[in-house]
């Protein structure tokens, strides 16, 4: 009795360890709850469609350029999102999406809905997009409501707008003031169209001090044709002492970076002595590229 009592209790306890056992591999097979679960279809629109110029998105996720867009992913993230009513962030982002899928209209619907939402940088896309179809008024004033929420590319899109009269009368002084807006929230665009303007002196008085300020500060952003003018300031002795070195590394900068003028400047084609010393001095000051000839 005592030995067949011993089997049954080890007949119990070998099924119990293989209960055991099996609990513990599935509890090694079976992710968490939390690591199995896919991020929300708004969370999930976010991560794939969020824009660097919109200040409203989840910063949680890094913004996607217009190009890295995975189409098919955040098409699907984005609708989900929006048929489940997420807000106007992921209905501009599901915009974005559909923009960069070639489908305008179905974009610009969507756009629409997202400004209905008081969705900033939703304001900036839909007032290009009626601007194209000539609605010029809606456009302006789209971009003075998104800009007066901080929007950066609000603020340097009201700068051109001033520039050049779009939906307003043109005014320098306003543009000018946008566009340094733009710049101090550091866009290269802002800053290099104010130094723009300064180099001029058409809207607003010229100052070659502060063209070459503003100039410096779009180079130093990346932007080429700002690194080409800063050279030819450099180079004539505009607003500073002429810095021959400095204009030449600032013209390697434009070059290292495709610039065909620039390019020029640092390896410029072989002259013709003869020929060049039977120009008229007065007409070899016409070879330096004048204000005019500039990038704009």
């Amino acid at each position: 009795m005592k030995n067949e009592a011993s089997k049954r209790i080890s007949v119990v306890n070998a099924i119990l360890l293989t209960a055991v056992s099996l609990l513990s591999i599935a509890a090694i097979a079976l992710p968490s709850a939390h690591a199995a679960s896919p991020l929300l279809p708004a969370d999930q629109c976010d991560a794939e469609a969020g824009s660097e110029h919109d200040l409203q998105r989840n910063m949680a996720f890094r913004p996607v350029a217009t190009e890295d867009i995975r189409i098919g992913i955040a098409l699907s993230a984005c609708r989900e999102a929006y048929n489940q009513g997420s807000g106007p962030r992921q209905t501009f982002e599901l915009a974005r999406v559909l923009h960069a899928a070639g489908q305008r209209g179905q974009a610009m619907a969507m756009l629409e809905k997202a400004v209905e939402g008081n969705h900033a940088v939703a304001m900036v896309n839909y007032a290009v997009m009626i601007g194209e179809r000539g609605d010029h008024a809606s456009e302006f004033a789209l971009y003075q409501k998104a800009a007066a929420t901080g929007n950066i590319l609000a603020a340097y899109n009201l700068g051109v707008a001033y520039r050049d009269g779009v939906g307003t009368a043109a005014n320098g002084k306003l543009a000018a003031q946008w566009f340094e807006r733009a710049s101090v929230a550091r866009d290269n665009l802002g800053a290099f169209n104010l130094a723009v303007m300064l180099d001029e002196g058409t809207q607003i008085p010229e100052d070659d001090q502060r063209a070459a300020r503003f100039y410096k500060l779009a180079a130093d952003r990346g932007n080429v044709d700002a690194m080409v003018n800063l050279g030819l300031m450099l180079e004539n002795g505009e607003g500073m002492v002429a810095d021959a070195a400095a204009a030449t590394e600032m013209f390697k900068k434009a070059a290292e970076k495709g610039d065909a003028f620039a390019q020029s400047k640092i390896a410029p084609p072989q002259i013709d002595t003869a020929t060049t010393a039977s120009i008229e001095p007065s007409e070899q000051a016409n070879l330096v590229l004048p204000k005019a000839g500039r990038v704009k």
